[in-house]
């Protein structure tokens, strides 16, 4: 008796099953599908860092040269007004540098720093201007010098700022949760022995 023949070929299922697998059309569209998130995600937060390190060095900046154009003058104006309007005017300025960034999200405060004739680390406010709402310190007020940074009876203008970053793309990048508020600071000697808040103070010592 003849063994029962059993055949090699395969059925239909088996022949289509091969050839889906040997098929590869679509696997790049898969491949893109699975890959344009992060790729996206990517380039976003290139564009995102790039900005930002671009805008930091731009608030930099403006902090400096607020207290350089400061640290130049012998006094800020023949009156309380004039100094303000004189001040004031400087702070446009500095809002020409913040450009093609929003130079509304900049604040900024202007101290001028004398030490006590008798002790250097006795530092306090002379005269100090607000930009933008920035909080400073009233006269007299005692303000902490970096040691070694100015001597008996010596100066400073110190200017603190204040930049409120805001992402572009908040909602899209994993981390960003919103705005971002950066804080500056930067000291300069005055270019005489002091700057006057009003001509005629002569660098008076602070009876406070």
């Amino acid at each position: 008796m003849s063994s029962p023949r059993v055949s090699s070929s395969s059925g239909p299922s088996t022949r289509s099953l091969n050839a889906l697998v040997r098929d590869k059309r679509g696997a790049a569209a898969v491949e893109f599908a699975v890959l344009a998130p992060l790729l996206t995600l990517m380039l976003l937060g290139t564009i995102e860092l790039a900005r930002a390190i671009n805008i930091d060095r731009v608030f930099t900046q403006a902090t400096d040269t607020t207290g350089d154009l400061v640290a130049r003058e012998e006094y800020m104006g023949t009156s309380s007004s004039d100094a303000q309007t004189n001040l004031a005017a400087m702070m446009q300025s500095i809002k020409q540098i913040m450009l093609p960034y929003d130079s509304s999200s900049l604040s900024l405060g202007v101290m001028s720093v004398q030490a006590s004739p008798t002790n250097a680390s006795d530092t306090r406010v002379v005269w100090s201007y607000s930009f933008n709402g920035y909080s400073v310190p009233a006269k007299c007020a005692t303000y902490a010098l970096p040691a070694g940074l100015v001597a008996k009876g010596g100066s400073a203008i110190v200017v603190e700022s204040n930049y409120i970053f805001k992402p572009l793309f908040t909602n899209i990048i994993p981390g960003w949760s919103g705005a971002v508020t950066w804080s500056g600071k930067s000291f300069h000697s005055p270019r005489n022995s002091c700057t006057d808040y009003v001509k005629g103070d002569n660098c008076s010592s602070l009876s406070c």
